[in-house]
């Protein structure tokens, strides 16, 4: 079993199609049991190998705190 403390906006793969993203204002802890030879890799690790970001993961949290923090006047 893999155990892993994520914090929002990581991201881990499962396979070469599945990937999982944490959306959350606090640490979460992720528990996983797979065959092992299921490869499940830690977002930046994934990235440290040459590995492209997967196209369907949001920005992370630096994006998503200047568009709350952005106001749009009306009219």
């Amino acid at each position: 079993m893999l155990s892993l403390q994520m914090r929002d906006g990581e991201y881990l793969t499962i396979g070469e199609d599945i990937v999982i993203q944490v959306s959350s204002t606090s640490a979460i802890q992720l528990s996983i049991q797979a065959p092992r030879d299921v490869t499940i890799l830690r977002g930046e690790v994934r990235e440290r190998t040459g590995a492209a970001r997967p196209e369907c993961l949001r920005d992370g949290r630096s994006k998503r705190k200047v568009l709350e923090s952005s106001t749009v006047s009306p009219g």
